[in-house]
């Protein structure tokens, strides 16, 4: 209710009602006093006045108000209390809005919502106190419900003595080692006959000690009222207010200024410029912090400048290097229709602070926050009963770090201005946040197949700050631990154990939703070893002067390189559950790898690889086997008993690979269509593919072989003789050994001879292993009548070949 609407009451009750000239002083005096808003002296008037006992409900009701502008609750209440159901409050019926108040600034929830109801019934059609009313009983419920729920672990004192005075003490504002504050313990000059009105100080105290300190050099400036202090981050700037008196009130009109520190010290008090303040109007509260976007300085503050949400709004600007700033920026987001006061920006945690009574509270101003990022961004929360009172509570700032912080309060715990009135005053109260014990459960686990895995050492490091510190170091046999770690602090939990690679998790105890068990998993792997053997591969000898490489497959990542002159013994670490690549390497040998499995690794106790590497000529031979040399029917010496040949298997390849046409013909002449043009294909393709290539392929491996045993390597190969069944099994044995004659011929004839020392010296050996028709499929026709399947048909041709499959190296030891 407006202070005008009490002294237009006032005159309203007394201009026709004067009882004499000494009752007529009382009236002019409180009529002044109360226009200059000046409650505590007009309340001791109005009490003078009532002593006359006449229009007592008249001087019970204004008595009511002045001391519930003094904050003087119980007294506000005992007053309204006594006109209560006296016609007066029929004429005013915001008697009852006061004593709901009143009511509701003390605590007295069931009270206040009665008076709230009758005030809302009886009260004449005024929509916006409806819609007050209306709001402070919602408010009025949620602070009962509310009420209870305190913290054991927040504690809440006020500052002894040698801080708190009679008067007003405000605005703290605290670093690593002071404490600031703003004092009304000092007054200005009155002029004769006047009442000294109070005057704005900045006291400095040690932090600890809470010992007063001289202000630095250039802070104190004489004969200004001088409140709110804050620091910027670096400690170069300092943001106040400079205020002065409204003419002919008790009220305040506030401006931010700042000193700037240079090497001599502070500089002189800048006044900052519009947009931040604004003329006839009250910017004050300053709060200076970092945006995070920006990273510029951002300044908050408290203004009643029009253009508002009502009352005094919370205001941000961003300020450049030159003390210049943006337009101010209402925060709509938090601003309600009444006051929002106080505002502390924590740069660290991103969470603006203020005070209101817009929202659900206890009663008076309620200290607020509003997160801009983290899991109750965009929300404002009230910070519950543990800090907030009935009363009025503000000027919230604290230091997360080292979990204290400061406020203001006019709570019943502080000094009053007068003991008899019980009214004014606001005083600092400390802040301790005493973190929780959390319970921490460890558990411990075989990466590999998850496991449960004993006798784990558990070590749990603080690594809040910097400097890290151990607390906990167990080796507990089950594969489980708890333990207890403390609220807003963070961690590293490792797990470690010989023969195992240790893991480590992060356990983030700040800002956490409740206080229930934190369980972190560990998982462990198993280290294994791994011996690797390396061989040449024709001959199974011991193969020294090998590089043998460990890959990490899942990595894609080189672990190991390691080159072995004297040995071919090779050991390697590796881990349970992951793939691997062995790879083997030597100058004039093909690479061998091996891959291994992560079942591989976790079955076997110590892993044993072997891994056969082959001369890259000898590598180059293998990879034209199989050689497979086809026959004509009958072919080479037709119709002879004998074992033997003199014929060169190259001299008669080219005569049968130009009887394609033939084959074709006698094969294909009963069939049509489709499949005559099918086994025309399968035809040709044979004699290319087959008959023809696997010649080419003989003449390029004879080639090679010859520079194989030119560097004095020594090479056994196989030949390996077959034939269809269209004659008789005796006589097919003979031709399967002519056919490998023949193809034995072309190594002894081959470029003049050249192999012909090797084979009598024995570092070639041809051994010929002819097998007849043993081998030969059942359904090849051995029909002599059925030339078309016995001789022309592809699967008698296949079975008419000699085969090279392998070739064997003898060489001595590596």
């Amino acid at each position: 209710m407006k202070v005008n609407i009490v002294i237009v009451s006032f005159i309203m009750l007394f201009c026709f009602r004067a009882s004499g000239q000494s009752l007529n002083k009382y009236k002019d005096l409180i009529t002044k006093y109360l226009a200059e808003e000046d409650h505590y002296a007009a309340y001791k008037e109005i009490l003078e006045a009532m002593k006359f006992e006449t229009e007592l409900d008249s001087f019970q009701y204004l008595a009511g108000i002045s001391s519930f502008h003094l904050n003087a609750f119980s007294k506000a209440t005992k007053h309204f209390k006594n006109i209560i159901g006296h016609p007066i409050v029929e004429r005013h019926p915001e008697i009852e809005f006061y004593l709901a108040e009143s009511q509701y600034y003390q605590g007295y929830y069931g009270e206040a919502l009665i008076y709230y109801k009758s005030y809302l019934a009886n009260a004449l059609n005024d929509d916006k106190m409806s819609q007050l009313v209306s709001k402070r009983m919602e408010s009025v419920i949620w602070a009962r419900e509310n009420q209870k729920s305190k913290s054991s672990l927040i504690s809440v004192k006020k500052l002894d003595d040698q801080i708190n005075t009679r008067e007003n003490e405000f605005s703290p504002f605290f670093t690593d080692s002071s404490l600031y504050i703003s004092s009304q313990n000092y007054f200005e000059k009155a002029k004769r006959g006047e009442v000294p009105k109070n005057s704005g100080r900045i006291l400095k105290y040690n932090l600890n000690s809470l010992k007063q300190e001289d202000l630095d050099t250039g802070i104190f400036e004489k004969n200004i009222h001088m409140a709110h202090p804050c620091f910027n981050h670096d400690g170069t700037k300092l943001f106040f207010t400079v205020c002065n008196y409204e003419p002919n009130k008790t009220t305040l009109i506030c401006d931010i200024y700042v000193k700037i520190k240079n090497a001599k010290g502070w500089g002189e008090k800048i006044k900052m410029p519009e947009p931040v303040n604004k003329a006839n109007y009250s910017t004050t509260q300053p709060s200076i912090g970092i945006d995070p976007d920006t990273k510029l300085e951002k300044l908050f503050f408290a203004s009643n400048r029009p253009g508002g949400k009502g009352g005094f709004d919370i205001y941000s600007v961003l300020l450049r290097e030159d003390n210049s700033s943006t337009i101010p920026e209402n925060l709509e987001n938090i601003n309600t229709e009444e006051n929002e006061y106080s505002p502390y920006f924590n740069s660290a945690q991103n969470i603006l602070y203020f005070s209101s009574r817009g929202y659900p509270g206890f009663g008076g101003l309620d200290i607020f926050k509003y997160a801009y990022k983290g899991k109750e961004a965009n929300k404002v929360i009230n910070l519950g009963a543990s800090i907030n009172s009935s009363y009025d509570d503000l000027y919230y700032i604290e230091n997360t770090a080292k979990r204290k912080a400061f406020m203001v309060s006019n709570k019943p715990s502080s000094a009053f201005l007068d003991e008899e009135v019980q009214a004014c005053c606001f005083d600092i109260y400390k802040i301790n946040y005493i973190p929780a014990s959390i319970g921490l459960i460890v558990n411990t686990f075989d990466k590999y197949d998850s496991s449960a895995l004993n006798r784990v050492k558990i070590q749990v490091i603080d690594i809040t700050q910097k400097d890290s510190l151990a607390f906990a170091n167990a080796t507990p046999d089950s594969a489980n631990y708890k333990l207890k770690i403390t609220e807003d602090k963070k961690y590293l939990v490792i797990g470690s154990k010989d023969g195992w690679v240790s893991d480590t998790v992060k356990c983030n105890a700040v800002d956490l939703e409740n206080f229930d068990d934190i369980v972190k998993n560990l998982f462990l792997t198993e280290i294994k070893y791994l011996n690797a053997l390396t061989f040449e591969r024709t001959t199974n000898v011991n193969l020294k002067g090998a590089t043998v490489e460990l890959w990490d497959l899942d990595d894609n990542r080189l672990l190991k390189s390691t080159t072995n002159a004297d040995s071919n013994f090779f050991d390697f670490k590796l881990l349970k559950g992951k793939n691997y690549k062995l790879v083997a390497t030597k100058n004039k040998y093909e690479p061998a790898t091996i891959f291994i499995s992560p079942k591989e690794t976790a079955l076997e106790p110590v892993l044993q690889r072997k891994l056969y590497l082959e001369l890259k000529a000898i590598a180059d031979l293998r990879k034209l086997l199989p050689i497979r040399l086809f026959f004509e029917n009958d072919m080479p010496d037709p119709r002879s008993e004998s074992d033997s040949t003199k014929v060169g298997f190259l001299d008669i390849y080219t005569d049968y690979y130009h009887r394609k046409a033939t084959y074709i013909k006698e094969f294909t002449s009963k069939l049509k269509g489709y499949k005559k043009e099918q086994s025309i294909l399968e035809i040709d393709t044979f004699f290319e593919e087959s008959v023809k290539k696997n010649a080419e392929k003989l003449k390029l491996f004879m080639d090679k072989l010859i520079i194989i045993l030119e560097e004095g390597h020594e090479i056994d190969i196989f030949l390996k003789g077959y034939a269809s069944p269209r004659a008789k099994s005796e006589y097919n044995q003979k031709l399967s050994s002519r056919r490998v004659s023949s193809v034995r011929n072309e190594f002894d004839r081959y470029n003049n001879d050249v192999f012909h020392n090797y084979i009598v010296n024995r570092n070639f050996k041809i051994k010929e292993i002819p097998y007849g028709e043993v081998f030969s499929s059942s359904d090849v026709s051995d029909s002599l009548e059925d030339t078309r399947n016995s001789i022309y048909n592809l699967k008698a041709a296949f079975e008419r070949r000699v085969e090279i499959l392998e070739i064997l190296k003898g060489v001595e030891e590596q």
